[in-house]
């Protein structure tokens, strides 16, 4: 069995497997937090692949819940994810252990990728640390950061600063906001949709890039955040928030700036809510009644952070066209406009 730690802002995970394949897309996408230490972990995840998982769930369950992606099952302090004949999970949130059954490397990985961030994501979230569904780059003092709506362009306004010098990198969809406000790195792979402009994009790094097959959403094209590891920004004193919207037809985008009231309700469902957040709820929600206390505190914390955001923040609307190139140089330009 090889092993992998990560250490995600004190959040340790160690995952054993014998797919040492599955190890390796594992060190792609987590690059920036693999941990060569032997240090103490949080959660211990082993994963293996085999013929058949049938034998896996006790029969008899009763499902606790059901969609398209699993059925979950309850049995005392263990929950099995039954992923209809592809896979198992099985979780004991009393040792923060997780077993993962499945026959193909593709759906083992990409179970393990959503369970160790829905798992980081609650326990930074009982820590005071929450995620942002935004992309972020930061230029000498001034964090920025970016709101859209699902498949609104965040990773292709991301990527062109990929290639601009003097920005540095937070994440391309999920900065960190701590209980004061402050704006964290979260650099994990890069993900690219599989359309005309991405794929043309993904030829500067052909030789860098591989491919994560999701179950659901069908297949993405990845970037290994190590090939910018010296650009992954540090915490900044000034932060400009933006929610980019969408204009019908083409030509220049507006800037537009906006009171911080308006600017409160996207960030109660782009924080506050979660939105579009990588929280796969058959690992981030438990069953106990204490996870139901722990997780109302939850969103009282991420109001309390996504507030003090707020206060130290300066608020637009960034009404954006067809063409990504108009709408990158009206976020850029918004950017440099603080660090004249």
């Amino acid at each position: 069995m090889s092993e992998l730690r990560l250490n995600f802002y004190d959040f340790v995970v160690k995952v054993q497997t014998s797919c040492d394949e599955v190890l390796d897309l594992l060190k792609k996408d987590f690059s920036f937090f693999v941990e060569t230490r032997h240090v103490a972990h949080n959660l211990s995840i082993d994963a293996t692949i085999i013929d058949s998982i049938e034998d896996k769930v006790p029969s008899g369950l009763i499902s606790i819940k059901q969609n398209a992606r699993a059925i979950t099952y309850q049995d005392g302090k263990l929950r099995y994810n039954y992923f209809y004949g592809k896979a198992v999970s099985i979780i004991d949130y009393t040792t923060n252990t997780i077993e993962v059954f499945a026959v193909d490397r593709a759906i083992l990985h990409e179970i393990l990728y959503l369970a160790i961030l829905s798992r980081e994501t609650k326990l930074h979230d009982t820590q005071g640390i929450h995620k942002l569904h935004a992309f972020g780059v930061s230029k000498g003092e001034t964090a920025l950061l970016g709101m859209m709506n699902m498949k609104g362009g965040k990773t292709t306004l991301f990527s062109y600063f990929l290639d601009e010098p003097g920005y540095d990198l937070i994440s391309d969809d999920t900065p960190l906001i701590n209980t004061f406000g402050d704006v964290l790195a979260f650099p994990i792979r890069i993900g690219f949709e599989l359309n005309s402009y991405t794929q043309e994009k993904l030829k500067t790094y052909k030789n860098k890039s591989y491919r994560f097959e999701r179950e659901e959403y069908g297949p993405k094209d990845l970037i290994d955040i190590q090939e910018f590891s010296n650009r992954v920004s540090s915490k900044k004193k000034r932060v400009v928030l933006f929610q980019g919207v969408r204009r019908h037809g083409a030509g220049h985008a507006q800037v537009v700036k906006i009171t911080r009231y308006k600017m409160a309700r996207y960030l109660l469902k782009n924080m506050v809510v979660g939105v579009g957040l990588p929280m796969v709820l058959e690992y981030y929600l438990e069953a106990s009644f204490k996870d139901k206390i722990r997780n109302a505190k939850i969103l009282l914390k991420r109001g309390f952070a996504a507030a003090c955001l707020l206060t130290k923040s300066h608020c637009f609307e960034i009404h954006m066209g067809n063409e990504p190139e108009k709408n990158f140089l009206a976020v850029k330009g918004l950017l440099d406009s603080y660090e004249q």
